[in-house]
């Protein structure tokens, strides 16, 4: 078999887990399409005009099934290019289970290394070992192989809801226009300025206060809020939105699994 032809199984599961980020970005929109999160205010004389989420629809769990699949089909890219470059360097079918090492730290990843690509060329373990496969090496590569034990072993991915930002452009807009004058042509609603909230609130729940204004603020009825669904494994990730988690990943073990195709033949 050609080098090309080895990278050409490895990458099967790549495009696997390209269709299933394409249904997982689907399945997020028609989520947050739906406008799963209601927005009420309150006032409170020790704080003042209070937003916050009065009801939350809960996370539909075929996004964490959708997530679990891309995932693994990633991990098993990197497990099948792992098996490729063993059968190459030993010149037979490895006569053991090959991984691709994937450690939580150093020390862990040197012995994994010797037992899950044993008989791979030193060239290709060279590669391997440049990759730093391990916490605090390459955290992708490890939150990857992390979050598909989860999978695989326990239960589904969880998967909530965060608060990601709040468009205060308007809000700025009609400050300033009451302090100078001459800004009153301009329309508040033509202006965006989203921040980012130092507490993104995961996961998000009922009761969790958004923005506070002033104690005799009217009510701003332009204010945007913005939430992510976002991953929640304790020790991995938590809190992090899931479409921004899993792109890199997919775009690395891409580069991974191309990046080998001299060694496959």
């Amino acid at each position: 078999m050609l080098a090309h032809e080895r990278l050409d199984q490895i990458q099967v599961k790549v495009r696997r887990a390209h269709a299933h980020y394409a249904d997982l970005v689907s399945a997020v929109h028609s989520y947050l399409a739906t406008k799963p999160y209601a927005i009420s205010t309150r006032r409170d004389t020790g704080k003042g005009l209070i937003y916050f989420v009065s009801s939350i629809q809960p996370t539909p769990t075929n996004i964490s099934a959708i997530l679990g699949d891309t995932i693994h089909n990633l991990r098993s890219a990197l497990d099948h290019l792992a098996y490729q470059l063993v059968f190459v360097g030993a010149g037979r079918l490895p006569s053991s289970k090959a991984y691709f090492p994937i450690a939580d730290n150093a020390a862990k990843y040197v012995e994994q290394r010797g037992r899950q690509i044993n008989g791979a060329t030193p060239q290709a373990i060279s590669m391997i070992d440049a990759l730093e496969p391990y916490r605090g090496g390459n955290d992708t590569l490890w939150k990857l192989h992390k979050l598909d034990n989860v999978d695989k072993h326990r239960v589904l991915i969880t998967a909530g809801s965060a608060f990601r930002s709040i468009n205060l452009g308007s809000y700025m807009c009609r400050s300033m226009q009451r302090q100078f004058p001459r800004l009153a042509g301009i329309d508040p609603k033509q202006l965006a300025a989203f921040f980012r909230p130092e507490d993104r609130l995961f996961p998000l729940k009922a009761g969790d206060e958004l923005f506070i204004d002033g104690p005799e603020a009217e009510i701003d009825e332009t204010l945007e809020f913005q939430f992510d669904v976002a991953i929640g494994e304790p020790d991995i990730i938590v809190g992090e939105p899931i479409l921004e988690v899993v792109k890199p990943m997919i775009d690395l073990v891409e580069q991974i699994v191309s990046s080998f195709e001299p060694m496959l033949g």
